[in-house]
C-alpha cells in the first residue's frame, strides 16, 4: 500500500514539474505573453553582460601573467588588445540592447497613457 502511494505521489510530482515544459509557449494570455517577451530581452542583456565580464577577467589574467613574466610583451599586447575588443564589443552590444528595451518601455508607457486618457474622457 505504501509503495502504491509513493508511486502515485511520484507521478503527480513529475506531472507538476513537466507540465510547464509540455505546455510551452501555448499560453496566449496577456500576462503570459508579456512575461515571455520581457524575459527574452533580459536574458540577452544578461548574456551580453556575462560576455563582457569574461573578457574583463581575461584581460586581468593576461595582465597578471605579464607582470609575473609568464608571457612576453608582444604576446601580452596582442592578447590584451583582443580581449579589450571583445569586452568593448560586448559592452556596446549590451548598451544598444538596453537602449532598445528602454525605447520599447517608453512606447508601451505612451500607449498605456493614451488608452488611460481615452477611458477617462469617455
Amino acid at each position: 500500500m505504501a509503495l502504491m502511494i509513493a508511486i502515485v505521489l511520484g507521478i503527480l510530482a513529475l506531472v507538476f514539474v513537466l507540465y510547464p515544459l509540455y505546455r510551452g509557449p501555448a499560453n496566449k494570455g496577456g500576462l503570459g505573453r508579456t512575461a515571455v517577451t520581457q524575459e527574452q530581452p533580459a536574458a540577452e542583456v544578461t548574456e551580453l553582460a556575462e560576455e563582457e565580464q569574461q573578457a574583463r577577467s581575461a584581460i586581468q589574467e593576461v595582465e597578471l601573467d605579464y607582470q609575473l613574466g609568464n608571457i612576453e610583451e608582444p604576446d601580452y599586447r596582442s592578447l590584451r588588445e583582443r580581449y579589450m575588443r571583445r569586452a568593448l564589443t560586448a559592452l556596446k552590444s549590451r548598451y544598444e540592447r538596453e537602449q532598445e528595451i528602454d525605447d520599447d518601455i517608453e512606447q508601451q508607457l505612451q500607449q498605456l497613457k493614451e488608452s488611460y486618457e481615452k477611458t477617462n474622457h469617455e
